[in-house]
């Protein structure tokens, strides 16, 4: 069951200061960069802990002054008074993608959360510190479920509305500092504020560490935004190295080893179009590697269950360790980076194609883990729309 939520909701003159852009489509100079040019953005307060911090203190501070950036911003009026318990219908507009999704809340203890990737236990310390308090979500789990009949349904009818004459208002309607469109509605129909029923399991999106450490905190309930399946669009996560210490030959020669690799001519044409292939750049050279057939998982219709046929965990336990010597991925020279984000030149480039839905749910249903950075759902959900006591 997505049940409504009380909230307050960002006020529509404060919307384009506060809603920040997703996080991870930052570099952390860019990051930073972004909290000293935006005194106001709500990433003061949703920011996640720096993976450097490890000591329970770090964590601390972190999460007081985020406390202290959401009061200032209450105090400033940028957010109204509590909504009576309603569920909200979310359209986001970026990246040439367009996303509807219904936001209310599930409760931790009654619904199956399948996850797919795994999580950080020094981030999700982090960020259960930050939630305890804070004592509020503003930032959507994102869910999907493949048997989404009642989510459609209420979506279907809240845009309906909003598009008849007269049209349903919008709660909010803005560009975001980052050049996305984002409008929220009150949803209509009778569920809006008795709650939708889900058939099945839902698969997280996105917001594993948040899930973990809501548990950790606590929390009753989560806020989260389930988006049908249709809506969902994939993309995928660059590596880059800061450090190159072995030649362009002698790369294409240990890939050799289990892909057939050809030098091609620039980025644009070793970026892959399917599982099977990844582009790599070193230095100035650019390389499509095919995998063999068996290591490769095949594109046909079967389900991908295991997280290990993935082209991503073939990057990791054979191209980073046997290739460029990185064995963890949390290595300082190692980086992920947004398909979505404009390319700056790095040493090293690994380019994957997008993981597809099914592998996804493949792999949720049979308890596997895939690697960091696996997935990147688009359009981003926002933070800073809703703030939520769970």
């Amino acid at each position: 069951m997505i049940e409504p939520v009380r909230a307050r909701i960002l006020t529509p003159e404060w919307a384009p200061t506060v809603i920040p852009a997703p996080y991870d489509s930052l570099t952390a100079d860019e990051q930073a960069q972004h909290l000293a040019d935006n005194p106001d953005s709500f990433a003061h307060v949703a920011g996640s802990p720096p993976e450097s911090f490890g000591h329970p203190t770090e964590h601390l501070h972190h999460a007081t002054r985020s406390t202290k950036a959401l009061e200032r911003l209450i105090g400033l009026g940028a957010f109204g008074t509590e909504q009576d318990p309603r569920l909200y219908v979310q359209r986001v507009e970026a990246d040439g993608h367009t996303q509807h999704a219904l936001l209310g809340s599930v409760r931790l203890e009654e619904h199956e959360l399948r996850p797919h990737e795994d999580t950080q236990p020094a981030r999700v310390h982090g960020l259960a510190m930050h939630f305890n308090e804070v004592g509020r979500m503003s930032s959507p789990v994102v869910l999907t479920s493949p048997r989404p009949v009642a989510v459609t349904e209420v979506i279907e009818a809240t845009v309906a509305a909003a598009e008849a004459d007269p049209p349903l208002p919008a709660v909010l309607d803005t560009k975001t500092v980052d050049g996305a469109r984002v409008t929220l509605w009150r949803a209509v129909t009778t569920a809006a504020s008795t709650g939708v029923a889900v058939e099945g399991p839902l698969y997280i999106v996105d917001g594993h560490h948040r899930i973990a450490a809501a548990r950790q905190a606590n929390f009753r309930r989560v806020l989260v935004a389930c988006a049908p399946p249709a809506e969902l669009h994939l993309g995928s996560f660059d590596r880059t190295l800061d450090e190159l210490d072995i030649m362009p030959r002698r790369v294409a020669e240990l890939l050799s080893a289990r892909c057939d690799v050809t030098e091609v001519a620039d980025a644009r044409e070793a970026r892959p179009a399917q599982s099977g292939s990844i582009g790599i750049g070193v230095a100035d050279h650019w390389f499509r590697a095919e995998r063999h057939e068996s290591d490769a998982v095949s594109l046909g219709e079967a389900r991908l269950t295991s997280a290990a046929d993935l082209d991503a965990a073939f990057v990791h336990d054979f191209v980073l360790t046997d290739v460029f010597g990185v064995t963890s991925p949390s290595d300082p020279r190692l980086s992920y980076r947004p398909t979505t984000v404009a390319a700056a030149y790095t040493p090293v480039t690994i380019m994957l194609a997008p993981v597809r839905l099914d592998a996804v749910f493949g792999v949720a249903d049979f308890g596997g883990v895939m690697p960091p950075k696996t997935t990147y759902f688009l359009p981003k959900a926002r933070s800073g729309l809703l703030l939520v006591r769970c």
